[in-house]
């Protein structure tokens, strides 16, 4: 409950934007939309995000995925903090009263249902906390534009090395080559610290499924050492999933993708 708590306000990355090279938390929450109910949640979820968001907040940056291949959550949402301790005082009912405190009685009412038709979307959801350092675990294209449906590649995987070791031999294998010379637009690596997450999670920004399947096609470079690094630490299966960009936070609310939108 309380993991939620730190993440219902909420998802990537913004991993593809940030600058200082201190540490930083991810809390990443997942939830089991129905398809046909997926509209109606980003609907829903625009709002509340939108409106409890104020001075008591401490989320730093938040992106929202929906799945597009794999067996994974229909909805994925992480929210970005600039520390562990940050994501605990992360205060969403602060906001929440203050700002129904100054609604009229049917504005208070109409706001109710709303909360309550968005939360019962949360019944049964998972969550977990991850850290990654954007100085070292992220690299990107310069300008790029993330206000596309861009495709949202992630791989979870456990090793019985050390994580960050085989994290650092992927972005020197694969997301590092791709960002420089494919056409990869960002990627990075984040690694498990609370929750029930994978030990890894690789994560890829394309702009269309198209130069996604390019870029899987060509593996990036040919570095075996890095290569070999990575699969040697590889310990069990692992998982790969596709999800598409809904939106992010910019300029306190969440900015759904696209500019029509």
């Amino acid at each position: 409950m309380k993991n939620l708590l730190l993440s219902i306000s909420v998802l990537f990355c913004v991993f593809f934007s940030a600058q200082n090279p201190a540490p930083k938390v991810m809390e990443t929450t997942y939830l089991d939309v129905h398809p046909t109910k997926i509209n109606r949640f980003i609907e829903l979820h625009k709002i509340m995000f939108d409106f409890t968001m104020g001075e008591e907040r401490t989320l730093e940056d938040s992106w929202v995925y929906r799945h597009w291949y794999g067996s994974g959550a229909t909805i994925v949402i992480m929210d970005i903090y600039p520390s562990a301790e940050a994501a605990v005082n992360d205060d969403f009912w602060a906001v929440m009263r203050r700002k129904m405190g100054a609604l009229s009685e049917e504005e208070k009412e109409a706001m109710r249902n709303t909360f309550q038709e968005w939360w019962a979307f949360f019944d049964g959801h998972t969550d977990e906390m991850r850290t990654w350092n954007p100085e070292t675990d992220f690299v990107g294209k310069p300008d790029v534009d993330w206000d596309i449906p861009f495709v949202f590649v992630t791989g979870s995987y456990n090793t019985a090395g050390n994580m960050r070791e085989m994290g650092k031999a992927y972005m020197d294998w694969q997301t590092r080559p791709n960002v420089e010379d494919g056409l990869q637009l960002g990627g990075g690596v984040t690694y498990h610290y609370k929750g029930a997450g994978s030990d890894i999670q690789l994560l890829g920004g394309f702009k269309n499924i198209q130069e996604f399947a390019t870029t899987v096609s060509t593996q990036a470079s040919d570095d075996p050492e890095a290569r070999k690094t990575f699969w040697s630490m590889v310990d069990g299966a692992h998982a790969d999933q596709i999800y598409v960009h809904v939106g992010h936070l910019e300029e306190g609310v969440l900015n759904l993708a696209g500019k029509e939108k």
